[in-house]
């Protein structure tokens, strides 16, 4: 089969696999990760190697930009300004505070308990910062809270995952390069 063939029946296969998973998960009201997740590792190259990432080759990178974009836009999408007013003190100490304690308590927790270096905890740290809106907005829509916490929860979840990606590149970028002065932070783009 030519590559261009593969990588399309690849990207239809997963596209309907997918959408098919999500409709599960609405059928049995379970957050749409859990199936994602075990229908994605049940199909891909560690286990029935039905779905293979690595036709794509380099072009991944791409079309796992395009998703994560979709998944920023449509999140920011949801945003109700109505909600940042309602409490955009503790928004803000979440996506500030909450961010620093979650990245550098789970360096250090990381850091004494498995003995790993410094910066390999802090990158482990900078990956736990991210909830996201695919975590979150199930959470959301099966808890019953009120307006207040709703509006708090969706905004940090929404906001949080630009902010926990950046720290998570940056913080690879700086282990990678052994410079952590501001020319790289300046130089990072």
């Amino acid at each position: 089969m030519e590559l261009i063939y593969l990588r399309l029946f690849t990207f239809c296969l997963a596209l309907v696999v997918g959408v098919s998973l999500l409709v599960v998960s609405k059928h049995l009201r379970i957050p749409a990760i859990v199936p994602l997740l075990i229908g994605g590792i049940i199909l891909g190259p560690d286990v029935l190697n039905i779905i293979d990432p690595s036709v794509f080759g380099n072009q991944i990178q791409l079309l796992v930009s395009v998703c994560v974009a979709v998944i920023l836009f449509e999140g920011g999408l949801t945003l109700d300004p109505k909600g940042f007013q309602t409490a955009p003190k503790v928004i803000w100490r979440l996506l500030t505070i909450g961010v620093l304690v979650t990245w550098f308590g789970t360096a250090i927790a990381v850091h004494l308990l498995f003995e790993f270096d410094v910066e390999f905890s802090l990158l482990i740290g900078s990956l736990i910062i991210v909830t996201g809106p695919t975590v979150i907005t199930p959470l959301l829509h099966r808890i019953q809270l009120k307006e207040k916490l709703h509006h708090i929860l969706h905004w940090e979840g929404v906001m949080i995952d630009p902010i926990g990606v950046f720290i998570a590149i940056l913080w690879v970028e700086w282990v990678l390069v052994g410079d952590y002065t501001m020319t790289s932070i300046q130089s990072f783009g």
